[in-house]
């Protein structure tokens, strides 16, 4: 659960950067402005491994019947589909026919999955709400 507080900050951050430029530029590129480290590099570099790593968890987690819940099932399906997506871009800049756009796909495909993975959170928080609700009302009684 940690893990993924980390890859959804980290995956808000990058979009802070790449999503404007997106929309007004049709591109993302590399900068030398000030806040591309802050805002792109520093939490690609730390959100992707932590996603990885929690992916690679998930699949064991799958195998083992653990995901039982819809929130915990979002998170590793989440973080299962970032790491599926940002492979897929890899895989297209080997091919001969590789154009250069497959970056645009891969800056974005980290915050495609990683908003399923703060959907899965979301529905966390509200499930532990809702029961925290229901305890204070029993003990009320």
């Amino acid at each position: 659960m940690g893990g993924s507080w980390i890859t959804v900050i980290c995956a808000f951050l990058t979009a802070l950067w790449s999503v404007p430029q997106f929309l007004l530029a049709g591109t993302v590129t590399l900068s030398t402005h000030p806040l591309f480290p802050v805002l792109f590099l520093f939490p690609a570099q730390i959100g992707v491994p932590v996603s990885l790593l929690i992916a690679m968890n998930s699949v064991l987690m799958v195998g083992r019947g653990r995901l039982i819940s819809l929130p915990r099932a979002l998170m590793g399906g989440g973080q299962i589909l970032t790491v599926t997506l940002l492979f897929l871009c890899a895989l297209l800049l080997l091919l001969p026919t590789a154009f250069g756009r497959e970056f645009i796909v891969m800056a974005l495909a980290f915050q495609i999955g990683q908003v399923v993975v703060a959907l899965g959170l979301v529905l966390y928080l509200w499930r532990r709400r809702k029961q925290g609700r229901r305890r204070d009302v029993e003990q009320a009684r």
